[in-house]
């Protein structure tokens, strides 16, 4: 077990495949003890100095889900909590999740409004789907047996961010990031590791945009080699 924790090493990687492998390899037999870990909750509190775009639209996301406005709506669900023996993951916390019980379907969402460049937000949502991977085939050796997030057929991993954001002066980078991400992906066997798990990126085609995108990429799963 690696004191550096579940996601040292993982920086700059935009293989999900290569990030699931190196935690597999930080942490070959993870153990933990935090009934935080995957937890769905609602964190509404901010400090009155906080003027954070980010952070404002997050909290009022959990603020409407919590007044029954957004329903399956969670925030800053922690994704490494007590694994690896390193207080650097603590801080490792989706800003966004939306699980849907009939759906049986989760949505991983990084939220941005202008901090760190767009290949860096790709970067850190597909590092959040390789987690939840990794604690989801650790499942039985870790505190999630009942935590119904991990009961999910469907994961989508997602950056949501306004139109502006995506207008950066690095756009080659973030469309080769995106394009390694893709094919990434799609290599990615979690059918071969979760049973009737599939996990999509809905990643925008052609122009980087935040315009609903078409043709979502998907990793393959054990029931489509069939």
């Amino acid at each position: 077990m690696s004191p550096a924790g579940l996601y040292y090493e993982t920086n700059g990687l935009e293989d999900i495949g290569e990030i699931y492998r190196r935690m597999t390899v930080n942490c070959p037999h993870p153990a933990s003890k935090s009934k935080r870990l995957w937890e769905l909750r609602r964190a509404t509190g901010i400090g009155s100095g906080n003027t954070s775009a980010e952070t404002m639209l997050e909290k009022a996301v959990a603020l409407l889900a919590s007044g029954g406005h957004m329903r399956g709506w969670f925030n800053q669900c922690p994704t490494a909590s007590g694994i690896g023996g390193s207080s650097r993951d603590r801080r490792r916390s989706v800003d966004l999740v939306h699980w849907s019980v009939p759906a049986m379907r989760a949505r991983l969402v990084e939220l941005k409004w202008r901090s760190d460049r767009p290949s860096e937000a790709v970067r850190q949502a597909l590092r959040y789907g390789a987690a939840y991977v990794f604690c989801r085939v650790h499942r039985n050796g870790l505190p999630l047996r009942d935590a119904s997030l991990m009961d999910a057929r469907h994961l989508s991993i997602e950056v949501v961010a306004p139109a502006r954001y995506w207008r950066a002066p690095d756009l080659k980078d973030l469309q080769g990031c995106v394009a390694r991400a893709r094919e990434g992906l799609k290599r990615f066997d979690v059918g071969s590791r979760i049973g009737g798990l599939s996990m999509c990126w809905p990643f925008p085609t052609g122009s980087i945009s935040c315009r609903s995108p078409t043709e979502p990429v998907c990793s393959p799963t054990a029931a489509g080699r069939n």
